[in-house]
Order: C-alpha cells, then sequence, then structure tokens
C-alpha cells in the first residue's frame, strides 16, 4: 500500500481536486506545504463549482511530472467546438449536470493550453479498469474520476475524483476526499470499475502522475 498523506475535501465538498492535488504534491514534495487558497488558484477553481483537472495538471507538469490524462473527451475538439462538443458525446443527465456545476467557457481555454503543452500526454479514449492497474502498477500515483452513487447503490450521476493506494486481487483501496472523507477507503474491484466506467460513468478519467529527480 503506498503510504500518501491524507486531506480531506472541504466543507463546500467542492474541493476534491483541490485535495488530491494537496495529497500528490504532499507525496513528492514533503516539504512543500500549500494552502488550500493557493491550490484554489493554482486549479482555477471557482466558488460554489467543480473543477476540472486540466489547471492543476499543467501545474504538476510544470513541477516536473510527468503527466498523463487518459479520457474520452478530445480536448483539441473540445478547445475548438466548446460546450456544443459536450453536448454532443454526453447524455443529456451528464451535460446538465456539468453545465451547473463547471464554468465550461474557462474549462474551454484551459483544453487549449492541455493541447499545446509538450509535457503533458493526452490519450483521448475511454478509460479503463486496467489502466488503474497498469500505472499503479508501474509506481504512478493514479487518479480516478468515479460516479461515487455506484459505491451507495443509488441509480443518479455525479462526478468525483478518488486516489488510489493499493489494488489486489480482489478490493481497490483508494483515498476518498469525502465528503464524508474515508482515508484507505475499500471497494470490491467490480464495484469500483462500474463505478469508473460506462454506463455509470459516461465521462471516464484516469490520470497517472510520476516525479523522477
Amino acid at each position: 500500500m503506498k503510504k500518501i498523506p491524507f486531506y480531506s475535501n472541504l466543507k463546500d465538498n467542492n474541493h476534491c481536486i483541490q485535495a488530491c492535488l494537496k495529497m500528490v504534491i504532499k507525496y513528492y514534495f514533503p516539504a512543500k506545504n500549500y494552502s488550500f487558497k493557493e491550490l484554489d488558484k493554482m486549479s482555477k477553481h471557482k466558488k460554489g463549482m467543480w473543477t476540472w483537472q486540466g489547471a492543476s495538471l499543467l501545474a504538476l507538469a510544470d513541477m516536473g511530472l510527468e503527466v498523463v490524462n487518459i479520457e474520452n473527451i478530445d480536448y483539441k475538439k473540445f478547445a475548438e467546438q466548446g460546450e456544443m462538443y459536450l453536448q454532443n458525446i454526453w447524455s443529456e443527465e451528464v451535460f446538465a449536470t456539468q453545465d451547473k456545476y463547471s464554468d465550461l467557457k474557462q474549462e474551454k481555454k484551459i483544453a487549449q493550453k492541455m493541447v499545446e503543452s509538450k509535457k503533458m500526454k493526452l490519450a483521448n479514449r475511454d478509460a479503463k479498469f486496467s489502466d488503474v492497474e497498469g500505472y499503479f502498477a508501474k509506481d504512478y500515483l493514479v487518479l480516478v474520476s468515479v460516479n461515487p452513487c455506484v459505491f451507495e447503490n443509488k441509480k443518479c450521476y455525479w462526478s468525483h475524483i478518488v486516489l488510489i493506494t493499493d489494488i489486489n486481487d480482489r478490493w481497490v483501496t483508494f483515498h476518498d476526499v469525502g465528503l464524508p472523507p474515508v482515508e484507505n477507503r475499500k471497494i470490491s474491484r467490480k464495484i469500483f470499475e462500474k463505478a469508473m466506467t460506462k454506463p455509470w460513468k459516461e465521462d471516464t478519467n484516469v490520470i497517472a502522475l510520476k516525479y523522477e529527480k
């Protein structure tokens, strides 16, 4: 099991990206101590809104991390077409929820920077559980976007990101920043895979990060 420092989401329940970003930075750079205010600026967070991963990944790449983003979004097309592109690839429910809680115009601008970056590998395809296993086995830190409704056996859509700490034949263990926060939460492989893939998670996403001095 990876010994990764654990941090919780804030009470507004809109800082899962920032909490995961804080864990990644603390794991690779123990001497660095970023406040959530600083992480908000780094991740381009807006009050009351969800934060996509793009700005954070660009910041981590600038710190020297290898960044791999596997996601069924073509960021080049998103940068060119904006919300119209997302409406074409997502169901009405997913688009409506993302549109409500995300600043899609801001994310369109960030997408352009991601496409232009030479420090980031963008794999535009459905993320799979084998991606999680493969990169974790190669000693990457692995972040996975999940629909947490699946963990509670509910039929709904929500978007949440978790940080993997262990995988074995039966279980996936991960830091769930909440709310409620659960350090080293354990879920069966079958349920975890369901939570991160279609049809329960149309917007699939796996992020692999590694820092080598």
